[in-house]
């Protein structure tokens, strides 16, 4: 049997009912090298999204336990160099400014060294191949940077705690330094002009360190690994094409942004509601007062409260009528009524996104306060370090949380808070206002983020989205011109003043002269 060849028409509707967007799959290179588990829930939505548009991915990693790493070539790197040793948790209020600096500095170090000491990575280097895209946390993983151009791929961020005035500068932006602090403990909101000047004075000291501690230790890094390529640690710097930023505008403050730096905060929320293991969905529907869902993350555990707190919490727990769904690590879990949940894994999304859970208890983490928002939950926000100040700080400035000093609290503050979030409408009806105008996007965050992947994928790196001080002259870059021009223009203006004066200063001692003369002539004493 003779085929036919199909008629034009077919072949157009055909090619016209195409995914839009579909381009060729590309091999892409992702290092994420913190041991964080948050960073692990944000990649999974991402990694699956770009696996199942066709695309080679290898990713180098620290995390224990991530499903998502089994289902693509992973590298797990090893703590050789033990950074856990440099973050002083226990003893973190007491370090002082240059302990806590140099602690820091210690653990990015070692992070990089972690990644390019790895045997698995060393052969990937020598293995002669390249990547169309690598992608990074940008966040204080300098030293990593070089692995793009020994790869010659395009480079990308996907920054996990959302933007800096260190981001901003990867892409040559740096209208915001004032607002957004690479650590914000001390940060004060812009109300007035002494905020602004003692941000300023915040964000002085950040440079400073940023400068002079932080970036001599990864360069260092950097020159021993990658000092066969021809551009240096600052150029590299400054190759950024896309950065991915963990925010939004609806709930954190509007920003002044570059065509490079795309907010996609609540890309890993799925698109569908999550369901509840039938046992866990049965407790939360069985309690006609609602549930209380408790979680401090992954970095501080529940159980490494101290007693006392831990006693205020339970103690306060045990008396509410709602029921407790509280994330409790460890073996030793305290003894509690049959009112109170506790697991050390919890489905966290599944949770929020039930109507019956009415208050979320949480360390005020980047993806916790996305999905609070995102399922328009009220919070209370127990706090300790990094971007979870700030986080809570936006939840409570949007009307929907209360802050509570998780070192400091007593049991009447705790249990006020709770009653006060849970018996006063406005927190609730604040969080479904905040849902409506998060969720309310053209498109999902994931499939924004994955577009602009893809996008600078099909364009090259798409240079001509870049505004990097790299590429512009050193008197355009610094407005040397316009500033020349400015005092150029006060110094004439002064110049004039300064000439009309001494003219009026000559001209009023000729006049003296002139009285005096005048006075003696009249009085015959010349």
């Amino acid at each position: 049997m003779r085929l036919q060849r199909p008629p034009l028409e077919v072949v157009g509707l055909a090619a016209l009912l195409l995914p839009v967007g579909q381009i060729w799959a590309a091999r892409i290179l992702l290092v994420f090298p913190y041991e964080m588990q948050s960073q692990c829930n944000l990649l999974t939505q991402y990694l699956q999204a770009l696996l199942d548009r066709g695309h080679d991915l290898t990713l180098i990693h620290a995390f224990a336990n991530c499903p998502i790493t089994k289902q693509l070539h992973s590298i797990h790197v090893k703590d050789q160099y033990e950074t856990a040793q440099e973050l002083h948790y226990d003893d973190y209020w007491t370090l002082t400014k240059w302990g806590e600096v140099h602690s820091i500095r210690n653990f990015l170090v070692k992070v990089c060294l972690n990644v390019l000491v790895n045997a698995e990575v060393q052969n990937l280097m020598r293995a002669n191949i390249s990547y169309d895209l690598f992608v990074i946390e940008p966040s204080n993983t300098d030293a990593l940077f070089g692995l793009a151009a020994h790869f010659n791929a395009t480079l990308m961020g996907l920054a996990t705690c959302g933007g800096d005035w260190n981001l901003d500068s990867l892409v040559g932006h740096s209208a915001a330094s004032t607002f957004e602090p690479m650590l914000p403990i001390g940060f004060k909101r812009s109300l007035t002009l002494l905020d602004r000047f003692y941000n300023w004075m915040l964000i002085s000291e950040e440079w400073l360190m940023h400068k002079l501690i932080f970036l001599p230790g990864l360069r260092a890094v950097h020159d021993h690994f990658f000092g066969h390529l021809t551009e240096s640690f600052e150029d590299i710097r400054q190759n950024f094409s896309l950065i991915l930023l963990n925010q939004h505008f609806s709930l954190f403050d509007a920003r002044p942004n570059v065509p490079s730096l795309i907010e996609v905060g609540g890309m890993h929320v799925p698109k569908k509601r999550p369901e509840l293991p039938p046992d866990l969905a049965k407790f939360v529907e069985d309690s006609p007062h609602g549930v209380i869902l408790m979680s401090l993350g992954t970095e501080l555990r529940s159980c490494d409260l101290s007693m006392e707190t831990l006693s205020i919490i339970l103690n306060t727990f045990e008396t509410l009528p709602q029921r407790i769904i509280w994330k409790f690590e460890g073996n030793k879990r305290p003894n509690t009524s049959v009112n109170i949940y506790m697991d050390e894994w919890l489905p966290q999304q599944a949770l929020l996104a039930h109507p019956n859970v009415r208050l979320f208890i949480s360390h005020g983490g980047m993806l916790g306060t996305l999905e609070a928002a995102y399922y328009g939950k009220p919070v209370l926000g127990m706090p300790l370090f990094f971007d979870q100040i700030r986080n809570v700080e936006r939840m409570k400035e949007a009307g929907v949380a209360i802050m509570m000093d998780t070192l400091e609290m007593t049991r009447n503050d705790f249990e006020s808070a709770i009653k006060q979030l849970l018996d006063h409408p406005k927190y609730w009806h604040n969080a479904q206002t905040l849902s409506q105008r998060f969720r309310d996007q053209p498109m999902h965050p994931l499939d924004t983020a994955v577009y602009w992947t893809e996008y600078i994928v099909r364009h090259r790196g798409a240079p001509y989205m870049r505004v990097s001080p790299s590429n512009m002259k050193i008197m355009d870059y610094y407005s040397v011109d316009s500033l020349f021009l400015i005092f150029a223009r006060l110094s004439f203006i002064i110049g004039i003043m300064i000439y009309v004066i001494l003219k009026l200063l000559q001209c009023r001692e000729k006049f003296v002269l002139l009285y005096i003369s005048i006075c003696r002539l009249l009085t015959g004493n010349v």
